[in-house]
């Protein structure tokens, strides 16, 4: 579905995928217009609404995995080029040019368990996580992996991924219901927060599901945090130099 955000009104409504999940969305930055999608029919498609009739048509369709696996993540690069990452069931990551989609650009591969996200740290890092308990930090062009961050528990759930990128912060939810906070230099979370639980029933294991940097170009920082219990929580802090 996409929506108009001023009239709070959906604008129409695609089914790309088949009827099967669709874990991901994203919008590209050097064309609003484009977007991408991935799914559990292990697809990651490219639509314009721009091309073909009424909510537009896919206008490219790649497969990462031979076996199918789903899509977990997709996330076009924010910084002026044409790439984009996935994040996939078969433990890996992958970067491809939207100009030519038949192979990925970058595969990377250090993941023992499904990879849930992927997110561009800067124009020559990324960041994914996966259900293996780590955050592994790439370098873009040579596909070499920098370091690996552990500290926050995450072994079956999504439990987000964010960058404050003018800050260099990377956040994160674990299964314990808390929020990590690690900074793209060390392998060590630098904090880690709980969200104040509802007391509502069936919610004994809450946690923490969604995470959100507000981008913005100061030094305080503000993350919101979203629970499985339907918890919202927003943190702010000071970046120390």
């Amino acid at each position: 579905m996409e929506y108009d955000l001023e009239r709070k009104l959906p604008v129409f409504e695609r089914d790309e995928h088949g009827g099967r999940r669709v874990w991901s969305v994203d919008y590209s930055h050097w064309d609003p217009f484009v977007g991408a999608s991935g799914s559990d029919d292990g697809t990651m498609q490219l639509w314009d609404p721009r091309c073909g009739g009424e909510g537009g048509e896919c206008v490219a369709k790649v497969q990462p995995a031979a076996a199918r696996s789903s899509v977990c993540c997709v996330e076009f690069s924010p910084f002026g080029d044409s790439l984009i990452a996935l994040g996939c069931a078969d433990r890996m990551a992958y970067a491809y040019d939207v100009r030519k989609m038949v192979e990925p650009l970058h595969v990377l591969e250090g993941h023992t368990k499904t990879v849930t996200y992927v997110r561009f740290v800067d124009a020559q890092t990324m960041v994914s996580a996966g259900t293996d308990g780590c955050l592994k930090l790439w370098n873009v062009s040579d596909c070499g992996l920098i370091r690996t961050c552990k500290g926050h528990v995450n072994s079956r759930s999504f439990v987000g991924l964010s960058v404050w990128r003018h800050g260099g912060l990377l956040g994160c939810g674990s299964e314990n219901n808390q929020v990590f906070v690690y900074d793209k230099r060390w392998d060590e979370p630098i904090c880690a927060r709980g969200l104040e639980p509802m007391a509502r029933p069936g919610f004994d294991h809450a946690f923490v599901s969604s995470v959100c940097w507000r981008q913005v170009q100061e030094d305080h920082c503000t993350l919101l945090a979203g629970g499985s219990d339907g918890v919202l929580q927003v943190f702010v802090g000071t970046k120390i130099s």
